[in-house]
């Protein structure tokens, strides 16, 4: 265009850079529009899979209650009034629950908790998932139906089975509003609309007008999107307000219920109306500032302004900024405050990197946190319920007159060592307790700590003898006295001995050194053990650490026994490291001490233990005789005491000390019934009764298992049944109770013996 003037070079220019900024903003707001739908059924999908997670885990839990009262011993007896009684008990604490009722396998109701015995029962409503029940034998969840009274109530039902043959039907009434307090439980937007439909479509939940809506059907729209039968689907709806919505969809496996979560429209779509605003702002004010740039601008601004773009677009490329040589103060303005962009650009990348980087560390901290406390409380249970089991099951036996004079010294032995077991560990959660409070206190006086480590070599001595290990010191005479407190001191260098002793192998060696160097005095004690990997070595002395904490580890604690060396040497002014080569080279653990420390006034207060309380009378169990039992446990006191309960009541005892031993046992000599403990160094029962279960019948492969253990958690019971045991026991357990329990599931009649 010969002749033509600047302004009109230039704002043909900018014509030419506006037109595809135009093109491209338009194609990218289409892109983010449909970005954000993909986001938003992704969401609503992944909402629909964890809102179904959410009342599966529901309808599961109230499976297991039913479950639970199905085994009422009542019902072996054929005891209707008595069961009434005790389904009333549990109907009692099952706040969403209308009733109880039992059934035979024809559908005659039997017991209603509604209902005076005696009185003429209604015939059962739903009978679909009833029928399921008969055929299959297992747990079943049924579909809304509405009573006389015109209430609308879903079961939960479970067989009751009784010698291989079902005697009944048992079945609780829930009420809708179970499923909307899980709705409730995700405070989810109050926009949003959450609904739960059963296998029949009728809608038992909903986030919004709950009651008005019960019972009712889906919308036109969310029916066409689920009339496929697929598991899981999304799409757009017109909810039952005339509002649109993203929805999703995911059915339930087990029970054909699903999980129907929607989206508003206009949640999804804002951000999209938004950048649209945004964009087309920034575009009419590109047009409006070239056009003013063609106008006002001269031929002699050419260079500086193809200078300046050149700049942005290094900018844009993340480049370093060429210095701009133009007389125009305003250009350079412009350039200057491009440098000060592209340093600001910087910074915040850096700041954002670094803010990113601390959320990573703060997040993995958290969630190694919450793992740890898991552990933690799953291990605490273990470590109290173990001794505790064998000093119930000896006291009970003992309180009884069971014990026989042969037995009477065993049995005081383990309570008497148990006991001290649980002292100890008391006593350390008490100490960390009293840490954390900043209530420990030391009584500060002389002390000569070869007395000290003498005393607590002493007290660890028949420890290392019982594993043949070496225990070894060298005590430097002219090591000073201290100033401290003498009795704390022999407790941090009693769980150092008691730590290496507990790691090192039998025939090992434990030492420990006492020198002077320079102002303090150091006492070393090593060990020829397993060492303690580098990934553990700097959370050695955390509270609640252990370097295992699986059902397969070798050694038992708490994990606290390190964390109270570490404080009381600390409120000693001292400070304490370990030190291990790498695995399989030992470990060594330094104490150093100031030679003088600060008085500290008041001393500590005597420790009170609390006494055991009472127990009520021993009632006798069964009989087991003639019956062969297997008990599986890495506890020696623990096997003693099972085998004393059961061979009294007259059965045919044998035990084992590990998983291996005792699945080549149980192919051998076929036993009625299998024992076990969880936890086990090696292989755990988790394992065993997989491999059980995995023989033939020949072999043993159906044998009744019972899960004797001190995990007692909820999620402990769901995997033992999961894995195959076919009841779930924790210890402490009664004597008669355990005899109980083994003719339970042996199928044999609960005869007492008594007169």
């Amino acid at each position: 265009m010969p002749g033509a003037p600047l302004r009109r070079r230039l704002f043909l220019l900018a014509a030419a850079g506006i037109v595809p900024l135009l093109v491209m903003s338009g194609i990218g707001l289409y892109a983010l529009a449909q970005q954000q739908r993909i986001q938003a059924e992704r969401i609503g999908l992944e909402l629909a899979r964890a809102l179904a997670t959410a009342v599966d885990a529901e309808l599961r839990s109230s499976i297991s209650v039913v479950q639970s009262l199905a085994t009422s011993l009542a019902l072996d007896r054929d005891d209707l009034s008595g069961f009434q009684e005790r389904a009333q008990r549990v109907l009692e604490t099952q706040v969403n629950w209308a009733a109880v009722f039992l059934a035979d396998p024809s559908g005659h109701r039997l017991v209603d908790t509604r209902f005076r015995p005696g009185t003429v029962l209604p015939p059962i409503l739903e009978k679909e998932s009833f029928d399921r029940v008969v055929r299959t034998r297992a747990p079943a969840v049924g579909n809304l139906a509405k009573n006389a009274q015109g209430v609308l109530l879903f079961p939960v039902r479970a067989p009751v089975i009784r010698n291989g043959e079902l005697s009944y039907v048992l079945t609780a009434l829930v009420k809708p509003e179970a499923i909307l307090e899980v709705i409730k439980r995700q405070r989810l937007p109050e926009d949003w609309i959450i609904s739960i439909f059963d296998a029949n479509g009728l809608r038992v939940a909903r986030s919004r007008a709950h009651n008005e809506n019960l019972g009712g059907r889906p919308s036109a729209s969310l029916q066409a999107i689920m009339a496929n039968g697929a598991e899981e689907g999304v799409g757009q709806t017109i909810d039952l307000e005339g509002n649109r919505n993203y929805a999703s969809f995911s059915r339930l496996r087990d029970s054909g219920w699903s999980a129907v979560p929607g989206i508003p429209a206009s949640f999804v779509e804002g951000t999209a109306y938004r950048s649209l605003a945004i964009y087309g702002g920034g575009i009419l004010l590109s047009i409006v500032l070239g056009t003013l740039g063609a106008i006002g601008i001269a031929r002699s601004i050419n260079r500086p302004i193809r200078d300046l773009r050149a700049s942005a677009q290094a900018l844009g490329r993340r480049e370093a900024l060429r210095a701009l040589d133009t007389s125009i103060q305003e250009i350079r303005d412009v350039a200057d405050a491009l440098a000060i962009a592209a340093d600001e650009r910087a910074g915040s990348e850096a700041q954002r990197e670094e803010l990113l980087r601390r959320e990573q560390q703060a997040r993995a901290a958290a969630e190694a946190a919450n793992r740890a406390k898991d552990e933690f409380l799953a291990v605490l249970s273990h470590e109290l319920r173990t001794p505790l089991n064998a000093v119930y099951g000896w006291a009970r036996l003992l309180q009884a007159g069971q014990v026989r004079d042969e037995q009477a010294e065993r049995a005081l032995d383990a309570i008497v060592r148990n006991a001290n077991a649980q002292v100890q560990l008391i006593d350390d959660l008490l100490d960390v307790s009293r840490v954390v409070s900043g209530k420990m206190r030391l009584d500060i006086r002389p002390v000569d700590l070869r007395t000290v480590i003498e005393g607590a070599l002493d007290a660890v001595r028949p420890a290392a003898e019982a594993k043949a290990i070496r225990l070894q010191s060298v005590l430097d005479p002219r090591a000073a006295p201290i100033t401290g407190d003498s009795g704390r001191l022999q407790q941090v260098i009693w769980n150092l001995l008691m730590n290496a002793v507990k790691f090192t192998p039998k025939g090992g060696r434990v030492q420990v050194r006492l020198q002077r160097v320079n102002s303090h005095v150091e006492i070393i004690v090593s060990d020829t053990g397993p060492g303690i990997t580098p990934d553990v070595l700097p959370f050695i002395f955390d509270r609640f650490t252990q370097a295992d904490s699986s059902s397969t580890r070798a050694h038992s604690g708490l994990g606290l026994g390190l964390a109270l060396v570490k404080h009381l040497v600390e409120l000693h002014g001292g400070s304490v490291d370990a030190q291990s080569p790498g695995e399989g080279k030992g470990a060594t653990f330094v104490v150093r001490l100031p030679l003088t420390i600060a008085e500290i006034p008041a001393g500590l207060r005597p420790r009170l233990h609390p006494t055991a309380s009472t127990i009520e009378g021993l009632l006798p169990g069964p009989r087991l005789d003639g019956l062969r039992v297997l008990v599986v446990d890495d506890d020696p006191d623990a096997l003693n005491l099972a085998s004393a309960i059961l061979t009294d009541a007259g059965a045919e005892v044998r035990t084992c000390l590990s998983a291996p031993e005792a699945l080549a046992v149980l192919q051998q000599w076929r036993p009625h019934v299998l024992v076990s403990d969880i936890e086990m160094p090696g292989e755990d029962g988790y394992s065993l009764i997989r491999k059980v279960r995995a023989l033939d019948s020949e072999q043993g492969g159906k044998t009744p298992a019972v899960a004797l253990t001190a995990y007692g958690r909820t999620q402990d019971r769901m995997l033992s049944l999961t894995a195959g045991y076919s009841m779930h026991v924790p210890k402490p357990v009664d004597p008669g109770e355990l005899t109980t329990i083994i003719a339970s599931v042996a199928a044999r009649p609960p005869h007492t013996g008594m007169p």
